[in-house]
């Protein structure tokens, strides 16, 4: 189990546990896939429902010394695997599943359930999924799935017809603010409200772009469309945003396919999109429909796919990639 993982409390899904804790009380489902948009709580959910089942049901689950040894240190009862553990592909390899199903064949050292969370797992390979679903036929007594979902595209459909799905819906405007003045410093707290609209109310994406400066980066981005001379300035900064590759070509992903998608949904009706836009993106969206035409617009974001693509997988330079596409707005 990863240290860092944490039992939050629940904000905004109170009414989906309670589902989740009556049918699985009542029909024992021993896997549970739980679908929605990254960043939205899926995972902490999932540690809660953890606790729960493994406390084999019990109602004070949150009382109990059980639920407090599991959140703090590995235990035999619970077991987290995440694409982050596969540093080199960034992808959950059928390794890791075979070990998990030679591990759980084997009962607990206690009378209690026993749970394994998978986080990304539509980020499993096509090997890794056909070990799994060979795991879920026949699954040991006693033992539950959370398989936690952003796709259900890349999940291969027998296994979706093995599990129960749990939809989670987008957050309103107040509970993503206040899971955020939980999880973030006083001073850090005027930029809430920029962050819950750039993120679409996503408590999970607005973390991860208050950590990568992500306001920041978007401000000078948005530059960039109305100063040609700012591009490159801009593009040197998005390699040295933060120490990690990654999370550089996540941040520059996510900020101009949200300007590109914006600008679509402006086009055919700006209510649409008007109460959500932050900073100038206004003035930018308005530029940028004066410029390019739909159909270009379309053209752009396969374009910038197939740039991010280069980045990712022949390990082009991100620097010289957006260097390019801003370009091709002047």
């Amino acid at each position: 189990m990863n240290k860092e993982i944490t039992l939050k409390n629940n904000i905004g899904y109170e009414k989906l546990e309670n589902q989740f804790q009556k049918i699985v009380s009542l029909r024992k489902n021993q896997t549970w896939m739980l679908v929605g948009k990254k960043g939205i709580g899926k995972r902490t959910l999932s540690m809660r429902f953890a606790a729960f089942v493994i406390n084999n049901f019990n109602s004070k689950w949150e009382e109990t010394t059980l639920t407090d040894e599991l959140f703090k240190k590995e235990t035999d009862n619970l077991f987290y695997i995440t694409s982050l553990d596969e540093k080199v592909s960034g992808k959950i390899s059928k390794e890791q599943i075979d070990n998990l199903s030679s591990k759980f064949r084997f009962y607990s050292s206690n009378a209690n359930n026993r749970v394994i969370i998978i986080d990304k797992f539509n980020w499993l390979t096509m090997n890794a999924m056909n070990s799994m679903l060979k795991f879920l036929e026949e699954p040991p007594k006693g033992l539950y799935f959370f398989l936690i979902v952003d796709e259900l595209t890349n999940v291969l459909p027998t296994i979706q017809s093995r599990s129960q799905k749990l939809f989670f819906q987008n957050h309103s405007f107040e509970s993503c603010e206040k899971i955020l003045n939980e999880n973030i410093q006083s001073e850090q707290k005027e930029e809430i409200e920029n962050l819950i609209k750039l993120s679409n109310f996503s408590p999970g994406i607005s973390l991860e772009i208050l950590t990568s400066s992500g306001i920041e980066l978007y401000i000078d981005l948005l530059e960039t469309f109305l100063k040609k001379e700012k591009i490159r300035n801009c593009s040197k900064k998005i390699i040295s945003n933060t120490k990690n590759q990654i999370t550089n070509i996540w941040i520059v992903e996510f900020l101009l396919k949200r300007l590109l998608s914006n600008c679509l949904k402006y086009s055919i009706n700006d209510q649409l999109v008007i109460d959500n836009l932050i900073l100038n993106e206004k003035e930018i969206v308005i530029h940028i429909l004066n410029i390019k035409n739909i159909n270009e617009l379309l053209e752009l974001l396969d374009d910038l796919n197939y740039r991010l693509t280069r980045v990712k997988t022949f390990n082009s330079s991100l620097e010289f990639e957006i260097f390019q596409f801003l370009n091709r707005f002047h």
